[in-house]
């Protein structure tokens, strides 16, 4: 009798433990009570481009809850997407079906490490100003080698997609990975490194999240060394002779080249603009130097403080002065162009971040074009020069379509299968054009549809997955065509990890993708 009575109570205790683990909502889809769902039923990227009211929308603080999600999702059939802190501009984050915004996973850990000396393991919702604050604050001081210019950004945003910041000869960001762990579509953690799985690795360092949601990623990180960073302003022609880009190239760390729209058109003198060769472009270059930092922290956070009301101004004066596009043309250059030479010397992240921008108020559209650079960088002075005057062509239609900035990076290559920069040859140059202009800026996507089709005729040019590309014509079979090798040896890949394609919810890459599959035998 007692014994009948205590099967009762283990009976009722097992099925009070079932109720608790899963729940039936109205809907008859269930429930794991670990993952759950925040209240909030709507997301916007930064700059407001992209606007989603998916079923459902979880912010996940811990493994456990990422992995219960993805057991969630198997149940109900549902399908994933993730995002971070919303800036990627494509359409990567869209889903009508489950969204999971990993910015609450931001622990950081730094540890010794029998290979690499130092590594700095970070989750997936850390931004690069948490992983940088943990190096800079441990003992002995560390630092990451390539980083985005803006160290709001989440790590694994810009590792799924393969972002970079200016450093050469650091390429994309993926490329100081030494591990990653993806919880992948059987609800199972997986470990990817290049002593795991070389291929497997190479597909994973630029995921563009097909194959899981990214929770931690353990970079390679050095002691802590100072960068001088030098900006010179030069004539338009500076560009007529190739080499001197080559020459400062092998002279320097990095180098990248900047261009503030009409910077040379005064409206009080010519109100027609129509002369280049007024224009000046910006050369930046950084070098590695044991010299002392140029500024304490305090004069760091004081500049920074000063460009951000700059930038604030900035975006004010061109966005609420659409109606009158001539004016605002190259209002950049007159409020972030001090035209003087310089040189200062930054603790590397410091020189990485040298500029910084107030993102809750001034919002841009990003595109960029990336194409392997010629043995005497022909190709880069020419396509910069092109860009340049082609907007001096547009402005004789009465057509403003960059406000901000037109840039140059040059990166090495690198053997991630979807990276805009992979190459197996590791001594290949890419150069990534980039066009930078306040969102809603009219035209913008006419020009740079102009500019996309020249370089993807003359260089097969890739573009970069967190920046805006849908809008170009016919861009997903092109890319289907370029990305056809990659593709297929990354779709093993992906096959093996989600089978059931929970995270192949994206119009845009399932396009791609089809494109390029097609005539798999």
């Amino acid at each position: 009798m007692i014994m009948n009575h205590i099967l009762s109570l283990l009976f009722i205790l097992l099925i009070s433990i079932i109720y608790k683990s899963v729940e039936e909502n109205s809907n008859k889809r269930l429930f794991i009570r670990s993952a759950i769902p925040i209240k909030n039923k709507t997301w916007t990227s930064y700059n407001g481009a992209v606007h989603l009211s998916p079923d459902a929308i979880f912010e996940p603080t811990t493994l456990e809850e990422l992995i219960d999600i993805v057991n969630l999702a198997i149940i109900n059939n549902k399908t994933i997407r993730c995002a971070g802190e919303g800036h990627t501009g494509s359409s990567l984050s869209v889903t009508k079906d489950y969204l999971v915004v990993v910015k609450k996973l931001n622990k950081v850990t730094v540890q010794k490490h029998s290979k690499y000396g130092w590594t700095a393991t970070a989750e997936a919702g850390a931004s690069f100003g948490d992983l940088e604050n943990a190096l800079r604050n441990h003992d002995p001081p560390l630092t990451i080698d390539s980083a985005p210019i803006y160290d709001t950004f989440r790590v694994s945003g810009v590792v799924a997609v393969g972002s970079h910041g200016a450093r050469t000869y650091s390429g994309i960001t993926s490329d100081q990975l030494c591990s990653m762990k993806i919880v992948t579509g059987s609800g199972e953690v997986n470990e990817f490194s290049e002593e795991i799985n070389k291929l497997e690795f190479n597909a994973a360092k630029v995921n563009l999240g097909l194959l899981g949601i990214m929770y931690s990623l353990t970079f390679r990180v050095e002691p802590m060394y100072n960068l001088r960073l030098t900006n010179i302003y030069a004539p338009l022609n500076w560009l007529d002779n190739p080499l001197n880009i080559k020459k400062l190239l092998e002279s320097s760390d990095s180098v990248q080249l900047y261009y503030w729209p009409y910077n040379g058109f005064d409206q009080n003198e010519d109100p027609n603009l129509h002369d280049f060769n007024k224009d000046r472009i910006v050369v930046k270059n950084w070098l590695r130097t044991n010299d002392t930092a140029t500024y304490t922290k305090q004069q760091i956070e004081k500049i920074h403080e000063d460009q951000q009301h700059k930038s604030i101004e900035l975006y004010k004066q061109i966005y609420y002065n659409f109606s009158n596009p001539v004016a605002t043309s190259n209002v950049a250059a007159k409020f972030l162009s001090s035209n003087k030479n310089t040189s200062v010397v930054y603790q590397t992240p410091d020189a990485i971040h040298h500029f910084v921008y107030e993102e809750n108020v001034s919002k841009y559209d990003l595109v960029a074009f990336g194409f392997k650079v010629d043995p005497d960088f022909s190709n880069v002075a020419v396509e910069f020069s092109y860009a340049i005057k082609s907007l001096y062509e547009f402005a004789k239609k009465g057509k403003f379509p960059v406000n901000y900035i037109v840039e140059i990076r040059i990166l090495k290559s690198d053997e991630a299968l979807l990276s805009p920069t992979f190459n197996h040859d590791p001594k290949a140059l890419y150069c990534f054009l980039d066009f930078i202009t306040v969102t809603g800026t009219p035209n913008y996507e006419e020009f740079c549809s102009f500019l996309a089709q020249r370089l993807f005729d003359k260089y097969k040019a890739k573009i970069h997955w967190g920046k805006r590309y849908e809008f170009i014509p016919d861009v997903t079979s092109y890319l289907s065509e370029v990305l056809s090798d990659e593709i297929k040896q990354f779709e093993k890949v992906r096959a093996k990890y989600d089978p059931d394609k929970i995270f192949f919810d994206n119009k845009s890459l399932e396009d791609i993708f089809n494109g390029a599959l097609k005539d798999k035998k």
